[in-house]
């Protein structure tokens, strides 16, 4: 597998919102192309698992440093990297949209199976979860409208992938390799938990009438922007609904940005710990010489500087200008056992324990 490019990096984003057909597109990617995919949410160092990861045959981890790469030309080497975030940039992306209830009722049991969040449902249909509003989601990356974006559906994925082949050969200018593509029965095969149905009306038996009309009133207008029907719900939509379910999603945003802040305050406290260890590291390079030269040990012999212990001095070169040559002298100026404690400098620093922050609830 391919090195992820030190600089020239010409990112194409794998944008959709999650349980959306990211992690299938980026199997066709990979099959039909040889096209290695990163993930933002995959990255070098991190200890947290990646289901969407763990899904794929080859996942690289994306470094640390990535965005030192990117360039804004177009002759970099083609990076695909997936996102479930709003676009950071105004590079070319390929959204995939599915259903939005669909895609809100796979995401609340992806929940259930692999996040530490538990919202409930309608907390997902509200937006108030990891990635919020399947709806602003859209409204964000507006893939009808952004410039250099080719939008997929989500059907298309799974019921006729090998068709996707000449459109995504030429929005990537990539000539498509020999190989076959995996039906989605085998990717439920290879990995059930991650693939789980892949079926777009689950919904229908499991979402009582008020939730219905919670998602028509929230996202109705995403949907139609899409072309998805609506399914009429018994309960009547109101005002209050949309704005109950709008700030439940503020609310969440105000407590993901807390967190995040919190794993921020973490990370610099460990750099800030790292930044210690070096510089006392370097000034114990420094010192050590310094400790080892003739006037030192006389001075520590005489008392005029502390003494260290027995065990760290080191024995005196006989006959040289390092100390005295005879026994006599090196008798008198070794220390005495009255003092055996350590005077010595230790600027070692052990850190203290910080917990790892992750946050993990993709698909």
């Amino acid at each position: 597998m391919s090195e992820f490019p030190t600089k020239g990096a010409r990112p194409i984003w794998i944008a959709s919102y999650p349980r959306s057909g990211n992690t299938f597109l980026r199997i066709i990617l990979e099959n039909a192309f040889h096209l290695p995919s990163y993930s933002i949410y995959y990255l070098e160092g991190d200890k947290h698992s990646d289901p969407s990861a763990e899904a794929l045959e080859n996942a690289p981890r994306l470094p640390y440093n990535w965005r030192e790469s990117l360039t804004d030309t177009g002759n970099g080497a083609l990076i695909p990297i997936k996102t479930h975030g709003p676009p950071l940039d105004d590079a070319a992306a390929i959204f995939i949209a599915r259903d939005g209830r669909a895609a809100i009722h796979s995401y609340f049991h992806y929940h259930k199976r692999f996040a530490f969040e538990q919202p409930s449902l309608t907390e997902v249909i509200a937006g108030a979860c990891q990635f919020g509003s399947w709806s602003e989601h859209y409204w964000a990356w507006h893939p009808r409208t952004r410039p250099n974006t080719l939008l997929l559906q989500y059907e298309e994925l799974v019921n006729r992938p090998d068709d996707l082949i000449p459109r995504l050969s030429e929005f990537l200018g990539v000539k498509p390799k020999a190989a076959s593509l995996p039906e989605f029965a085998e990717l439920q095969r290879r990995s059930p938990a991650f693939f789980r149905r892949g079926q777009n009306t689950d919904y229908l038996k499991e979402w009582t009438p008020v939730q219905m009309a919670l998602f028509n009133q929230v996202h109705s207008a995403a949907m139609e922007d899409l072309g998805f029907p609506l399914v009429e719900s018994a309960e009547p939509a109101t005002g209050a609904i949309g704005e109950l379910a709008q700030s439940a999603a503020r609310l969440h945003r105000m407590y993901l940005e807390q967190l995040s802040n919190v794993a921020r305050s973490i990370t610099d406290h460990q750099d800030d710990v790292r930044r210690v260890q070096e510089l006392s590291a370097s000034l114990e390079r420094i010192l050590k010489p310094m400790l080892q030269t003739r006037w030192v040990r006389l001075g520590m012999a005489l008392k005029a500087l502390p003494k260290v212990s027995s065990a760290e001095l080191p024995a005196w070169p006989s006959g040289s200008n390092g100390g005295p040559a005879s026994e006599g002298n090196a008798n008198r100026l070794k220390p005495s056992d009255e003092n055996t404690q350590s005077s010595s400098l230790d600027l070692r620093t052990s850190p203290p324990s910080v917990p790892s922050a992750g946050i993990s609830a993709r698909g």
